[in-house]
């Protein structure tokens, strides 16, 4: 049986996760981390920020963060536009190339996500785990489906998302339980709204190979979700199919879609894709 401990931390509004230097070591760099954090100030809804929001959000003043925005449009990772609003630049698509080289297992699913896209009019994706998130790596489908519109490199919480609770189910007993205890001291307020979610649909991956979710991570979005497996190189996989709610039949993921991802998820291990966990 899987344990969770009693939630004991107050709930608290945290906003997106940042990195944080850890106070019992002296080996890192604060710096690195400083600019690292400047990145990830940007979202898709906060494509250019000036210098004076980013010192708010980072909570430091602005020649701090002026010397820090210089340096990344030095190397390339930042750019100012014709308004002198900063903005991600082009040159960080390049980090992710190495990365993804190193999934060509992400092709071989094309043909079964397209073939789920078909015949569901669903957007389909591939995630891993990466640490309280899930990024997604391959998107296939409808991509005009307002409001949820999948791409690579869109990240979500574990707790709150049907990809994440497949993607959790894939962890052993011990492992699960580390990971949760992780997540709950990193975010409690998240940890306490998904705890049940997440046990049910742990549960329900490991019983019948898929869950879904409703809305709880991006409201009016339903997905379905199935664990594929683990790669040889250790990342954690899972596989989702979501859509609109305006645009889903009652009961279409539940005794269609949910069913029909786990198939594909079988099919796809049967190949050797991915590893047992």
């Amino acid at each position: 049986m899987i344990s969770y401990n009693d939630i004991v931390a107050e709930p608290t509004d945290l906003k997106a996760k940042q990195l944080k230097p850890n106070d019992a070591s002296s080996a890192l760099s604060t710096t690195l981390i400083r600019g690292l954090e400047v990145l990830q100030c940007f979202t898709d809804k906060d494509a250019a920020l000036s210098n004076a929001e980013l010192a708010r959000r980072l909570d430091m003043n602005r020649p701090a963060v002026s010397r820090l925005c210089k340096t990344l449009m030095h190397v390339g990772y930042l750019r100012r536009d014709e308004k002198g609003m900063f903005r991600l630049a082009p040159h960080l698509l390049s980090l992710t190339y190495p990365l993804l080289a190193a999934m060509p297992w992400r092709h071989e699913a094309t043909d079964m996500m397209e073939e789920v896209a078909k015949l569901t009019g669903g957007s389909m994706t591939l995630s891993i785990m990466s640490e309280d998130r899930f990024i997604q790596i391959k998107t296939v489908g409808v991509k005009d489906q307002y409001p949820h519109t999948p791409e690579i490199g869109l990240n979500g919480p574990l707790l709150m998302s049907s990809t994440g609770r497949a993607l959790l189910s894939l962890l052993g007993n011990e492992e699960l339980e580390q990971k949760m205890q992780i997540l709950k001291q990193q975010n409690p307020h998240e940890y306490a709204e998904g705890l049940d979610p997440t046990k049910d649909g742990v549960a329900r991956c490991r019983t019948e190979g898929f869950c879904v979710s409703y809305g709880e991570w991006r409201q009016n979005i339903i997905a379905a979700a199935t664990p594929l497996g683990r790669t040889e190189d250790g990342l954690l996989v899972a596989m989702a199919c979501g859509m609109p709610s305006y645009r889903v039949v009652e009961d279409k993921f539940e005794s269609s879609i949910g069913p029909r991802l786990a198939n594909v998820a079988d099919a796809l291990r049967a190949t050797g894709l991915f590893l047992k966990t």
